[in-house]
């Protein structure tokens, strides 16, 4: 037997009529008595009476289980010492008076751990000294540790069950790697310490598993009675574990202190606070006859509903719980609405999911629910200002849009909600983008990673947003590496999460781009149908799409599908709407409208380039104050298109710098290489090419368009081309027959075959598939 001379020595040296050793089971307590008998003399006495007159010295050693008879002043009387071994729950009255005069003293338990010096003079000590560390010196491991046939009960039944339930979660607390307070830590002992700061720190690393599962078993005695459960859940709460605390009231039936405990914990913002499955979580121990009496309840499912896509099933809960009102929004938001203002708040959310048109009047009624809100109510008001935000962004009118989101910035960090926060950062650095400055797209992404690091809990399709969005950003820039592996790895999962409408907007932007110069047309095709089929109840949604495809057409040079496509697009602006009063392109506001607006003049610049009414729309829709930074580039590449098809060189020149070297000063070329269809032909003019080198910010992003294959170094056959040519051939890599050309040109059939002759003699072909494979080959037609 390993004799702990040194401890003993240090135990008889300490004056004192009482000595206790106060220590959990298993730390050796018992052992040291005989060893410190055997040294002595003295006889160790095991009972819960105290020892009678005898000795000097008395050794007593209390067992588990009973109450020890209290201790008689007659022990600790001049001349006598008594040694004591007991458990920290075994009360011994008495003990407090000897503390009291001064006759006792308490040894830390911590004292009886085997310490590194020990360990070094164990037998095998180069062999034992790890595993003594590993035990946290706790001797029944150290000396015992294979001698145990049930690890988990024993500590169960002999360590951990008489701790408070406020220690049991200290100890699950630890073991899950957090942080615990000091407390008293002899009941904590051998399994935690304590640490720097006042904290306590886990001590025992063998039987992680078996003390993780006695702690299991311990809660799972205590919460089966409601003393227990409520003791357990309050315990969970005062270490922030308010999921634990709300499952524990819900598993003992008190779910009107799970929903009180819920709605402290943020109620309606709970899943920002907490996470999704968090979230997920603790509605569902909700019964349903219970969640439907409770307004926070059902607008909770309500929102969990929309979060996973299921609109219908949001507007069937809250029918259910309100009554056929919840869908008339004029009784809902009107003067003489019944309803909470969290209800209205909610139900503004849902319209943004719903994609709902707001109007200025919808404006309003945001503007008069955010009074009914204190000034620190800052989760409601933020997410006012939020819904705000939306509107503005759909408006394209970004100056107010920015305003909201620092309001709405200001009370979600008042709020302390790192994942709200990344929200409008991240909305910030998309409203960037479609302006065009990526500069300040960077700054507003890296707050957003900041904040995204902030989040306690894991959020991966948020963790794929980032990076969609960074990606887009290096694409803005020229690198279209992490884009391509983005839209290559992550998209499948990335278009099954939850994704804000506006965002869906970016996202369509830069993955149909980046799919069809990349990958291939059919890629891109097939990457807009994965959205279409996503949102297919949407209409506004799917308008969107058929926009994004007829551009995507448009840049493989498939025209007449574009045209197709555009004609199929339920809205009022079309080439008739736009030929008949050009001047309300300078007034539409509605982001579809814009946007189908800009795809028509695109394919009437190549159908129709000489058409006298297309540079009065052009000038029209450049004076649209909706228009983005990043859509004027296009309009500016256009106008400089015409003014060289008019043969102003002049004209085009200023037009083409002043465009390229605000894309250099905002670092943004993804504008330009969209529009690669005009800008190869306007770049093959030596007399503009080469003005541009000139300007060192030009040729930057002239070099930076080559290097990422959106402006073709096979440019010289396109030149050799008359455009007319260029025309016909993308007319027969689409099918027509020469018949169907001359209709659609205004020209003879022998005038199509003769411009057919000259494009294969260019070519250096023979046959018209030879020829679309040459054309193909060099970029010439999708």
């Amino acid at each position: 037997m390993f004799i702990r001379k040194r401890l003993i020595d240090d135990i008889l040296a300490r004056k004192g009529s009482v000595i206790v050793l106060e220590a959990p089971a298993g730390m050796g307590k018992s052992v040291l008595l005989r060893q410190i008998a055997d040294r002595t003399g003295a006889s160790v006495h095991l009972g819960l009476n105290p020892p009678g007159k005898g000795d000097a010295l008395t050794l007593w050693d209390i067992p588990p289980y009973g109450k020890p008879v209290p201790l008689p002043e007659t022990l600790f009387a001049p001349g006598r010492r008594i040694i004591i071994a007991k458990r920290p729950d075994a009360e011994l009255e008495g003990l407090t008076r000897a503390f009291a005069y001064g006759h006792g003293i308490c040894v830390a338990p911590e004292a009886l751990l085997i310490d590194a010096e020990e360990a070094r003079a164990l037998p095998g000590a180069h062999q034992t000294e790890d595993y003594v560390d590993r035990c946290g010196g706790w001797p029944l491991a150290v000396f015992n540790g294979h001698g145990i046939a049930d690890v988990a009960a024993f500590i169960q039944s002999e360590i951990i069950r008489s701790v408070t339930s406020e220690e049991l979660v200290d100890i699950k607390q630890l073991l899950a790697g957090g942080e615990v307070p000091a407390r008293r830590e002899s009941r904590l002992m051998p399994f935690a310490l304590v640490g720097e700061g006042d904290r306590l720190t886990l001590n025992v690393r063998i039987w992680r598993q078996d003390l993780e599962e006695a702690v299991d078993t311990a809660i799972g005695l205590r919460i089966a009675t409601p003393a227990g459960a409520r003791a357990v859940a309050e315990a969970y709460a005062g270490h922030g574990r308010i999921v634990d605390s709300i499952t524990t009231y819900q598993s003992a039936g008190f779910m009107d202190n799970a929903l009180q405990q819920f709605n402290r914990a943020g109620g309606l913002f709970f899943i920002y606070r907490h996470g999704p499955g968090a979230f997920d979580q603790v509605l569902a121990g909700f019964p349903h006859s219970y969640a439907q009496q409770s307004e926070l309840l059902v607008l909770c499912l309500a929102l969990q509903a929309c979060k996973r896509g299921d609109i219908s099933r949001a507007r069937r809960l809250l029918v259910d719980r309100f009554g056929d009102q919840a869908e008339d929004l004029e009784a809902v938001f009107g003067p003489r609405s019944v309803f909470s203002r969290e209800f209205r708040e909610f139900r503004f959310l849902m319209l943004i999911y719903e994609d709902y048109r707001f109007t200025e009047e919808s404006l309003e009624s945001l503007y008069r629910l955010a009074a009914e809100f204190p000034s620190d109510a800052h989760l409601f008001r933020g997410s006012l200002y939020n819904s705000v935000l939306e509107f503005y962004i759909r408006q394209r009118r970004f100056a107010e849009a920015e305003e909201a989101a620092q309001r709405a910035m200001y009370h979600y960090e008042a709020a302390g909600t790192p994942m709200l926060c990344f929200y409008i950062s991240l909305h910030q650095a998309m409203m960037a983008l479609i302006r065009g400055d990526t500069m300040l797209a960077r700054k507003h992404a890296a707050r957003a990673a900041g904040s995204l690091g902030n989040v306690a809990f894991e959020t991966p399709n948020d963790a794929r947003l980032q990076m969609l969005l960074e990606a887009c950003i290096e694409y803005e820039g020229g690198r279209a590496e992490p884009l391509a592996r983005f839209l290559n790895t992550e998209i499948d999962d990335f278009s099954h999460g939850e994704i804000w409408p506006s965002l869906m907007d970016f996202t369509l932007l830069y993955g149909s781009q980046a799919m069809a110069t990349h990958f291939s047309l059919l890629a891109a095709r097939g990457f807009l149908d994965r959205w279409r089929v996503f949102q297919v109840s949407n209409l506004q949604f799917q308008t969107l799409v058929n926009i994004r495809e007829a551009v995507v057409l448009q840049n493989a040079n498939r025209w007449s599908e574009a045209a197709d496509r555009l004609r199929d697009i339920a809205l009022p602006v079309g080439r008739a709407w736009m030929l008949a009063d050009p001047a309300r392109l300078a007034l539409i506001s509605d982001r579809d409208e814009i946007g189908l607006a800009l795809v028509w003049l695109r394919q009437m610049l190549h159908e129709q380039p000489d058409l006298p009414d297309l540079l009065v729309m052009l000038d029209h829709t450049i004076a649209n104050l909706n228009i983005t930074d990043r859509q004027r580039m296009a309009l500016g590449v256009w106008l400089a298109f015409i003014h060289k098809r008019r043969q102003d060189l002049t004209q085009a020149r200023a037009l083409l710098l002043r465009i390229f070297e605000d894309a250099a000063r905002l670092g943004s070329i993804a504008p330009l290489a969209e529009e690669k269809v005009f800008l190869g032909e306007l770049m093959d003019n030596k007399r503009i090419s080469a003005f541009l080198a000139a300007s060192p910010s030009a040729r930057q992003v002239i070099r930076k368009l080559r290097d990422s294959g959106h402006l073709a170094a096979v440019s010289g056959i396109r030149s050799e081309l008359t455009r007319r040519e260029n025309k016909i051939l993308v007319m027969i890599s689409e099918g027509a027959a020469n018949k169907s050309i001359a209709g659609m040109l205004g020209v003879s059939e022998a005038t199509v075959k003769f411009h057919l002759g000259n494009v294969y003699r260019k070519l250096g072909c023979k046959t018209r598939q030879e020829a679309i494979s040459t054309a193909r080959a060099a970029g010439i037609v999708g």
